[in-house]
């Protein structure tokens, strides 16, 4: 029905254009000219397919969409969306983690055979010594998946740095929780040095 609404509304605008250029005659009076060219006549109104988002759920990537890489002097970082691998509050990794920490392997690959280190952060829900844990405990899980796996050594280094190095706000500026950047926060880097 919009459809037809919107057709009939370009219809009217096109005759309006018509009629403001149309000729006039020595009589004062407007003769219409015929538009020259093709009409266009509206498709058939299609149904969207897929999963519905409903408002206020945040999306999460999966797979390579989930993983960020940035060069840095001496170091290529690869940052994970905790969404991605980890529940809420858990160290376990989730059932569709996989998905993601398969395309990881090949981001690590990338950069050769150089020493790295995986780091845990967290958002800035709960105490210090509960996120250092936490991140820690996350680090592990990556680690022992990414090396079952023959991504990273056994022996990689690891480390839980918690809420200490946050990459965006966990609050909005009036001091209300940003959902958005917590989710940035969460997250495991594997960071490769370059440089050895």
């Amino acid at each position: 029905m919009r459809v037809i609404r919107i057709a009939a509304l370009a219809a009217v605008g096109v005759l309006v254009v018509v009629a403001a250029h149309a000729q006039t005659s020595s009589g004062g009076s407007y003769q219409v000219q015929q538009p020259k060219g093709t009409w266009q006549t509206p498709g058939q109104i299609q149904q969207p397919t897929g999963p519905w988002q409903k408002p206020g759920e945040i999306q999460v990537p999966k797979g390579i969409e989930a993983v960020h890489a940035e060069e840095q002097p001496c170091a290529r970082r690869l940052s994970v969306l905790g969404d991605a691998l980890f529940a809420f509050d858990k160290s376990e990794l989730r059932s569709d983690a996989e998905e993601t920490l398969g395309a990881v392997g090949p981001e690590i690959a990338k950069a050769g055979a150089h020493p790295l280190a995986i780091e845990g952060h967290t958002d800035a829900i709960g105490s210090d010594a509960y996120n250092n844990a936490l991140s820690l405990r996350r680090a592990e899980t990556v680690r022992q998946w990414l090396s079952s796996h023959r991504f990273v050594p056994a022996n990689a280094p690891i480390e839980g740095y918690g809420k200490t190095r946050p990459i965006a706000p966990n609050q909005t500026p009036d001091g209300r929780d940003d959902p958005e950047g917590r989710q940035k926060n969460w997250r495991v880097d594997i960071v490769i040095d370059t440089c050895h």
